[in-house]
């Protein structure tokens, strides 16, 4: 078997990184919304009671999943994780070149390569530390708070007692656990962006409250992966009361 070369090592890297972030966010934010909806309406939590387990099924798989990704992202015992992402970006460097990245342009047909890749930016050294700087904070955050309740609650199973786990919880934050998912989503948009369009973007955050982003339009919504999420899991819940009341309201035969 061939070594893959060092556009494809990174490529490979960068879809998993992709993979595990997507997932952070769709688990948070699909479960932040189901309590945040059921918190100001009656009759979604009326839908909840109505078929419990599946409901309590539903959430904690999404938090077990939540933390069980944040593990794999972070933990340096995982093959795949943040830092073996950076460590071979750094390592070759050269695929960001402007000469890399108009080799890779070159395949599109009517594309003038040397001319599209003229004004592009390749990453400096400077740019590499500023991103090892980003994840030694993501890291520090993780190993601070979250590492012990995905370790001890729900890899393994260290800790029961309910006040125990209530310490563990204690030390999270959800507007913490929001800003650290949707970082690492735009974190893999800057490094696609340098890869395929020799494109420079600084580190900037979208909106990523809950409540703040339920009040935007439709349109609004759609334009960040949480957002997305959020829509379409209200939205399906809506459906599912709506069919819950027909049920309810349907002549008895």
């Amino acid at each position: 078997m061939s070594t893959p070369r060092p556009e494809e090592r990174f490529e490979t890297e960068l879809e998993v990184f992709r993979k595990e972030a997507d997932e952070a966010v769709q688990h948070l934010y699909a479960y932040l919304t189901m309590h945040a909806v059921a918190a100001e309406d009656r009759s979604v939590r009326q839908l909840y009671n109505t078929h419990p387990l599946f409901w309590l099924t539903t959430l904690r798989g999404l938090q077990i999943s939540l933390f069980m990704v944040l593990g794999r992202i972070f933990s340096q015992e995982s093959k795949h994780n943040i830092n073996a992402l950076l460590k071979i970006a750094e390592t070759d460097r050269e695929i960001f070149s402007r000469d890399a990245l108009a080799a890779r342009k070159s395949t599109i047909q009517s594309l003038d390569a040397q001319a599209y890749v003229s004004d592009t930016y390749a990453p400096t050294r400077e740019d590499f530390r500023g991103f090892r700087r980003e994840v030694k904070e993501w890291r520090r955050i993780y190993e601070a708070k979250y590492r012990e309740v995905r370790n001890q609650i729900f890899a393994h199973a260290e800790v029961s007692e309910p006040d125990d786990v209530g310490a563990l919880f204690a030390k999270t934050n959800i507007q913490e656990l929001e800003l650290l998912a949707t970082d690492l989503v735009e974190f893999h948009a800057r490094l696609q962006g340098l890869l395929q369009n020799g494109t420079r973007s600084l580190q900037r955050r979208t909106s990523s409250s809950v409540q703040e982003l339920r009040k935007l339009s439709r349109l609004e919504q759609r334009s960040t992966l949480q957002g997305r999420v959020i829509h379409d899991t209200e939205q399906s819940i809506k459906v599912a009361v709506a069919g819950l009341a027909a049920e309810q309201n349907r002549p008895a035969s």
